[in-house]
């Protein structure tokens, strides 16, 4: 007589269970890496555009915008963050000739300093913190 059995021994599932535990240990860092990286990437762009339109808006109006914006768009600054997914709303405070943006998403802070005879520089609390 010719045994046919079906299915899968317990050591086969255990085995199988034990190699996808393996791999879910090594893939869940890294795409969650990749995902806040992807997230503070959004918010850099935010600042980006908010440092091109500081420097438009000091040529037009002689001195940096300050204030709050988010979900409207700002009619004499024109930066909208509401198309953001993570980084919605931003701020702006000047000091002279200089300015600091900030915007923020989960508690961590990305900021921008920019001025008018300086490089922009975007100083990064999100990705460098760890969770």
């Amino acid at each position: 007589m010719i045994n046919k059995n079906k299915g899968f021994t317990l050591t086969e599932l255990i085995v199988t269970l034990i190699v996808f535990a393996i791999l879910a240990l090594i893939i869940i860092p890294a795409y969650r890496g990749y995902v806040k990286r992807g997230v503070a990437t959004e918010g850099k762009a935010l600042l980006n555009e908010i440092n091109a339109a500081q420097q438009i808006y000091y040529s037009r109006n002689g001195q940096y915008y300050a204030g709050t914006a988010g979900q409207q768009m700002g009619a004499s600054f024109g930066v909208y963050s509401g198309r953001n997914k993570y980084f919605t709303s931003y701020r702006t405070v000047t000091d002279g000739d200089k300015f600091t943006a900030y915007t923020k998403y989960q508690g961590k802070e990305l900021t921008l300093k920019g001025s008018l005879t300086e490089e922009p520089e975007i100083i990064d609390g999100y990705s460098n913190e760890d969770d």
